[in-house]
């Protein structure tokens, strides 16, 4: 009989699987670090530091993104709502706290306390990978593998600190990490829960796009106190995308996919894409409005042009983690590329957000008579 200390694997074909408070909770805390990004990306970008700017939000975002998504992984397959769990889950989202706190610091050059959160959230999962070596002997090989790979791992960030910053050693790390899910699931692959996993994804997505509503909010408060065509169109323009995009993420299912590990693999390390595109649409969404009421230090070209490159990131990723797995090789599977490359188009011409809004609302009533699958 199961002991509720023990993180046994859970029965992939549970009925009714969602998520539980406390991954809602969880998700709750990791935007705070994303909303601290976000603000921080808008910040440089309006003022001309941009690429330092997007350099220090792929790095900051890798270290949200990073430790959310294994932890997404991981309680899919073994979350018991045990006390020590519970306790494992509370020690990363003080991580992510911190990771929040040093944004600022992160954009000025120094990932010091950055690296100190997510070493924070990374601990936590040593201890729950080798909680599973220990209980479950068909996954001992495998729980100790991510143990210490990702042991190994938080030791080379932490050496790292002591030596003088390099990008290339920055990638090597990532790389590393990245390595390691993937060294660990080629003995023997766990048991997440497919359904829940879909779920879970989607529901950050949903989070990371109401960050970007926010940004409609404010551009709707610059229409207020400052009233112009140009303002009025953004404001059109921004909620159409948003409105748009998520329609189409939603408007799909892969549930049935992600059995495949290789499809499983390639559809949760694409997703990040979609989170860090989703959340500099509003970002570049709130550099526009700066540039409208002259309180940015670019012009409205480069501006348009930042928000048509996330908007066709967005939709790359759409087509990598869902429209490329589901349909053949023709126009309909491909039709989230032509959609991207017609925004970066747009991203050249003037009224950029209301375009790209107008696109992806033709978009979405195009699919919706002719939905992928049924191509």
């Amino acid at each position: 009989m199961q002991q509720k200390s023990e993180l046994l694997a859970r029965n992939i074909d549970e009925k009714n699987r969602s998520a539980t408070p406390l991954e809602l909770f969880y998700d709750l805390i990791f935007v705070v670090a994303i909303a601290s990004l976000a603000f921080a990306f808008h910040h440089d970008y309006a003022n001309n530091h941009i690429v330092y700017g997007m350099i220090s939000f792929v790095m900051v975002f890798l270290a949200i993104w990073w430790p959310w998504n294994q932890y997404a992984w991981f309680a899919s397959s073994f979350d018991n709502n045990s006390v020590s769990f519970r306790l494992a889950t509370l020690w990363q989202m003080v991580g992510a706290l911190v990771i929040a706190v040093g944004v600022e610091a992160a954009f000025n050059g120094d990932f010091t306390i950055v690296a100190v959160g997510y070493v924070i959230t990374r601990l936590s999962s040593i201890y729950l990978w080798y909680k599973v070596a220990q209980d479950n002997p068909k996954f001992k090989i495998t729980g100790m593998r991510y143990a210490i790979g990702i042991l190994l791992c938080q030791i080379g960030w932490i050496t790292q600190n002591f030596f003088e910053f390099s990008y290339f050693i920055i990638a090597g790390l990532w790389l590393a990490e990245f390595f390691v899910p993937y060294y660990a699931e080629s003995h023997t692959q766990t048991h997440f829960h497919s359904e829940h996993i879909e779920e879970r994804l989607g529901l950050l997505t949903i989070i990371v796009l109401g960050e970007s509503i926010l940004a409609s909010a404010y551009s709707f408060k610059a229409l207020i106190s400052h009233f112009s065509y140009d303002l009025l169109f953004v404001s059109i323009g921004c909620l159409l995308t948003l409105f748009g995009i998520w329609w189409l993420y939603f408007n799909n299912s892969v549930e049935h996919f992600l059995r495949n590990k290789a499809a499983a693999f390639q559809w949760g390390y694409g997703h990040f894409i979609i989170f860090s595109a989703a959340a500099a649409i509003g970002a570049l969404v709130s550099v526009n409005v700066d540039v409208l009421t002259n309180h940015g230090s670019i012009t409205i070209e480069i501006a348009n042009f930042g928000f048509a490159m996330s908007v066709a990131l967005y939709l790359f990723g759409l087509w990598f983690c869902q429209e490329r797995l589901m349909g053949k090789d023709n126009f309909q599977s491909h039709l989230m590329l032509l959609v991207a490359d017609g925004v970066l188009l747009l991203g050249l011409l003037p009224y950029t957000i209301l375009t790209t809004g107008l696109l992806i609302a033709a978009t979405v009533i195009y699919r919706q008579y002719k939905p992928l699958s049924n191509s």
